[in-house]
């Protein structure tokens, strides 16, 4: 390699830690504080950056909050994925595929509250600014990896029979889509963690039932209508 392309090279990487040492800065005041009340100024400060250097990378909030929400949600698919890319997964029914997922969402509970309060954060931010699907397209398609995952596994739960439904009891879910089963059960996952890691024991009440015994009350509902009862 030559010393032009070694420097470029060397300037590349330096830019592209900038980069992510930004994204984590932001990612960490987004979570704590919400989107919508932060400044660029004060994510500046939190880089420990100039402002004017921030806007070299990210010419806006909405830039800035977008590519956050994408990096975090490869960091997130990075740290349990790898579940999903093993020979014993591959080998396992479309139910116990299922459940392996879903049994992912405790866990993160515990470790990754901050990541649910951001998506939160997030969601409302890019619904109150009527961000576009256009602008979005990149946070689309990294959503979309965990996706195929639950498709794939209910697609296989219904061939091999491990996923069926008595259509006496359960006709709504005999005529479920593999879609609408996989957005109604992550739906429900979803806003159940978000809330439990907002304000879970905001009040007293909330006491009375663990946020652990919640998720997995709601796993166990959602994997038990994915079998047939008799």
């Amino acid at each position: 390699m030559q010393a032009a392309e070694k420097r470029k090279q060397e300037q590349n990487n330096l830019k592209s830690l900038r980069i992510t040492h930004i994204i984590e800065c932001t990612y960490t005041l987004f979570a704590e504080k919400g989107i919508d009340t932060i400044t660029m100024n004060e994510i500046a400060a939190q880089a420990e950056i100039g402002v004017a250097s921030l806007y070299r990378y990210f010419s806006t909030k909405d830039d800035l909050s977008i590519e956050c929400a994408t990096y975090v949600w490869e960091k997130e698919e990075t740290l349990f994925g790898g579940t999903f890319r093993t020979a014993d997964y591959a080998l396992l029914t479309g139910y116990d595929q299922i459940q392996a997922l879903l049994e992912i969402f405790p866990k993160m509970l515990r470790t990754q509250g901050k990541f649910f309060r951001f998506i939160y954060y997030f969601d409302s931010y890019v619904k109150r600014q009527n961000v576009s699907p256009e602008h979005l397209s990149k946070y689309e398609m990294t959503i979309a990896n965990i996706k195929t995952i639950v498709m794939n596994a209910l697609a296989k739960g219904r061939r091999d029979g491990s996923v069926t439904f008595n259509i006496n009891k359960n006709g709504s879910l005999v005529s479920a889509t593999d879609s609408e089963l996989y957005f109604t059960m992550m739906h429900s996952l979803f806003s159940l963690a978000q809330k439990l890691s907002l304000s879970g024991e905001m009040l007293y009440m909330n006491h009375e039932v663990s946020s652990s015994r919640q998720i997995q009350l709601l796993i166990t509902i959602l994997l038990d209508s994915l079998r047939r009862n008799v």
